[in-house]
C-alpha cells in the first residue's frame, strides 16, 4: 500500500499540515520533528517527486533517540506549553535525542488512544504537559518508558505509578496577594477554573485551596454564586458561554482569582464586553505569567511559573531516568514569582 502524508501524520500523532512542512524542509517545524518526519516516512516507503535519500540527517547514528512530548492543549490556547517546549529542546538537542509533539483530544485521551509511535523501539521516554488525568498517566507507566510529568494529576504523589514530577509552587504567592487584597477593601472573590474534569491536574487544585485558606483566614468564604469550577478549557473557547455564566450572576465579586492567564484573559473580554471595568468592577488575577498577560488592558496581575526551567527540568529528569531507570521518583517543584499589574485594585 502507498504511503501518504496522512499515514505518516496519523503515526507520530502529528497534523497534516506539520509532516508536510517537515518533508518540505520548512523552518516552521523544528529540526527534531523535521529529522524524525523524515526518517519515519523513509521507514514507511513514503515515495514523492520532492523526497529523496538526501532529505536524511546526515548521520543516523548520531541520535541518541526521540523522546514524545505529549499534550492535549493546542498552541494557540496554551503559551505555557509553548514555552515548557524551548527549554525541553534546548536539553535533548544537545543531548542528540529527536523530539516529536503529539497533540491528543479529549477523546483520544479517554479510550487511551495513544499515538502510535509510542510502541517504537526509537522512543526513550515521555514528557507530559496538561495532561492530568490519572488513569492516562498511569496507562502511560505501561509502556516501561520514563515518564515526566510538568504538573500532575490531583492525587497524592505515591499514587502515580512510576512517574517522575516537575512543577511548580501554587500556594504562597496566591496567599500573600489575597492577603493584600483583603486589606484592601477586597471581600467577596470566586474562581475560575476547572477542578472537577478527569484532566484537572493538582496545581488549580492547590490554587483554590490557597484562595479558600487565605478568606477562613479572615473569617471570610468563598462566593460560590461567582465561581466557575466545573467549566473547562473547551467551554472558555465558547465566548457566548462564559458571557451567559457571568450573566447569570447575581452581582459580580470583588475578585476574580483563575487558575491560569489564558482563562483570566477569557474573562477578561466577557467582562469587557459586558461593560465591566476592570479593576474599578472587578479585579481578575491570573497565573502563569503568559506574553498575553503583559498584552491585555488592563495588563494582567500574575504568579510568574520558570516555564523554560520546567522544561529543562523535565527534559534532564527524562535523560537520568533513562540512564537510572531504577533510581528512585523524583517531585520536584520550583519557586514562582509575584507580578502585581493594573487587573487589580
Amino acid at each position: 500500500m502507498k504511503c501518504t502524508i496522512q499515514n505518516i501524520a496519523e503515526y507520530l500523532g502529528l497534523s497534516r499540515n506539520t509532516v508536510s512542512k517537515a518533508l518540505k524542509g520548512n523552518p516552521e517545524v523544528s529540526e527534531n520533528t523535521r529529522d524524525l518526519v523524515v526518517k519515519t516516512a523513509q521507514k514507511m516507503g513514503y515515495k514523492n517527486p520532492g523526497f529523496t535519500s538526501t532529505n536524511l540527517p546526515s548521520s543516523e547514528s548520531s541520535s541518541n533517540g526521540t523522546i514524545l512530548f505529549l499534550t492535549k492543549t493546542y498552541a494557540p490556547d496554551s503559551e505555557f506549553w509553548t514555552t515548557v517546549l524551548r527549554g525541553i529542546e534546548s536539553i535533548l538537542s544537545d543531548a542528540h535525542y529527536h523530539l516529536t509533539i503529539s497533540i491528543m483530544s479529549d477523546s483520544e485521551l479517554k479510550q487511551l488512544n495513544f499515538p502510535k509511535i509510542i510502541s517504537d523501539p526509537f522512543v526513550k521516554g515521555i514528557i507530559l504537559v496538561e495532561i492530568s488525568d490519572k488513569v492516562v498517566c498511569n496507562a502511560l507507566a505501561e509502556f516501561n518508558l520514563p515518564v515526566v510529568s510538568v504538573d500532575m494529576p490531583n492525587v497524592p504523589f505515591e499514587e502515580l505509578n512510576g512517574i517522575d514530577v516537575v512543577t511548580m509552587e501554587n500556594k504562597k504567592h496566591l496567599k500573600y496577594l489575597t492577603e493584600q487584597l483583603i486589606n484592601k477593601g477586597a471581600k467577596r472573590f470566586g474562581f475560575i477554573g476547572d477542578l472537577h474534569s478527569p484532566n484537572a491536574g493538582r496545581g488549580f487544585q492547590e490554587r483554590y485551596d490557597a484562595l479558600c485558606e487565605s478568606l477562613s483566614a479572615h473569617q471570610l468564604s468563598l462566593d460560590i454564586e461567582s465561581c466557575m469550577l466545573y467549566e473547562t478549557q473547551e467551554d472558555f473557547r465558547n465566548f457566548q458561554t462564559i458571557v451567559q455564566k457571568i450573566q447569570a450572576m447575581s452581582s459580580l465579586p470583588d475578585v476574580f482569582v483563575c487558575g491560569n492567564d489564558w482563562t483570566a484573559v477569557q474573562l477578561i473580554y466577557a467582562l469587557q464586553f459586558l461593560g465591566f471595568r476592570i479593576p474599578k468592577d472587578v479585579s481578575v488575577v491570573g497565573f502563569d505569567n503568559i506574553p498575553a498577560a503583559s498584552r491585555i488592558s488592563p495588563a494582567l496581575t500574575t504568579i510568574s511559573t520558570p516555564k523554560k526551567y520546567l522544561g529543562i527540568a523535565a527534559a534532564k529528569q527524562t535523560l537520568e531516568r533513562i540512564q537510572f531507570p531504577d533510581s528512585p521518583h523524583v517531585f520536584c517543584e520550583y519557586e514562582t514569582e509575584l507580578i502585581i499589574r493594573d487587573s487589580t485594585i
